[in-house]
């Protein structure tokens, strides 16, 4: 077993995200780590040799981030999805409560900003968003 430096942060990131696979496959990758180190080369330090566990947990560390930005980027595609969706039926539900007209654009312009989407939006998307946390990755 290894324990992570920062790893109360990256398990509270990873128990964010929405999708119980993206979870899962967080916790595999996590869990990897300990199961390469006991099989790989700790290296000779007379030798100024670094050995595969470096290389191991420099690669695990990358791969670990790598999928936590991937997943990032995919749940904000999916907010940005269901904010659209969201938008557009608020403003259907509203021009079929003040009943608009199809050929009316004035109407269905105004009725669009006037629809709540705004109220709505702000009171949803923080319990929507994933918790702010920082991972830069060099390449």
């Amino acid at each position: 077993h290894v324990d992570l430096v920062e790893g109360a942060i990256l398990h509270k990131a990873i128990a964010a995200f929405q999708m119980m696979e993206w979870r899962n496959n967080m916790y595999r990758e996590i869990d990897a780590i300990s199961q390469i180190l006991p099989t790989t080369s700790g290296g000779t330090s007379f030798l100024n040799d670094m050995g595969g566990k470096a290389e191991a947990i420099r690669t695990w560390i990358t791969n670990v981030l790598r999928n936590i930005i991937h997943y990032k980027a995919e749940h904000h595609h999916y907010l940005k999805e269901a904010t659209i969706t969201l938008e557009l039926a608020l403003w259907k539900k509203r021009l079929s409560e003040i009943n608009i007209t199809e050929g009316d654009e004035e109407g269905r312009a105004k009725c669009r900003v006037k629809c709540g989407v705004d109220i709505v939006l702000k009171n949803v998307l923080p319990f929507l968003e994933l918790p702010p946390c920082t991972f830069k990755m060099k390449d």
